[in-house]
């Protein structure tokens, strides 16, 4: 063994989304300064629109959304994924699957949409049939999205915008766990 740790691809995919939003930050916090709760000086829209577009595109953001809309059309059922075992998708694989859907981010949100997870089955899929032992529930995670927000409006200029950091709590997969007794 060379001594290398291999990670499984959920912790990968944890992984890189948490370095994902520590360059999104680094990029945002290196061109200016967080004051107010908000990042970069005010700009026009169409100058704030494209340095948005730029980070979004370097940091990854936008080809990891359109990577998981590309398979995210699904509304199969549970029954359908008790069958599969060959995929090569996790979210399909898994003891609690899910679905994927895109969802609109809100008004003036970037990114503007983000996709997000639905569990297909209430028990879990153990052998091949969903067995009620077992509960599906889904996993969440605080997502970072930025809001465009005005500025002080000068008379003599085009209204200018900053951004300002929200976090959404969003529903990333689903996982199997044990019923809780109460």
């Amino acid at each position: 063994r060379s001594g290398l740790t291999v990670l499984s691809l959920s912790h990968f995919s944890a992984i890189q989304s948490s370095l994902l939003h520590g360059v999104f930050l680094l990029l945002f916090a290196s061109r200016a300064a967080l004051c107010e709760g908000r990042l970069i000086s005010c700009l026009t829209e169409d100058k704030l629109v494209k340095r948005v577009e730029r980070l979004l595109a370097h940091s990854g953001v936008i080809a990891t959304a359109e990577r998981i809309a590309e398979g995210a059309a699904d509304e199969r059922s549970c029954l359908e994924f008790t069958r599969r075992h060959h995929s090569t998708e996790i979210r399909e694989r898994s003891l609690s699957p899910w679905s994927v859907s895109e969802k609109p981010s809100g008004l003036d949100m970037f990114p503007e949409t983000y996709t997000e997870a639905k569990c297909l089955c209430t028990g879990c899929i153990i052998n091949g049939t969903q067995s009620n032992d077992y509960n599906s529930v889904p996993v969440m995670r605080s997502m970072m999205f930025l809001k465009k927000v005005l500025c002080e409006i000068q008379s003599d200029s085009k209204p200018k915008y900053s951004l300002q950091i929200e976090y959404k709590t969003v529903q990333v997969g689903c996982t199997c766990v044990v019923p809780s007794t109460q």
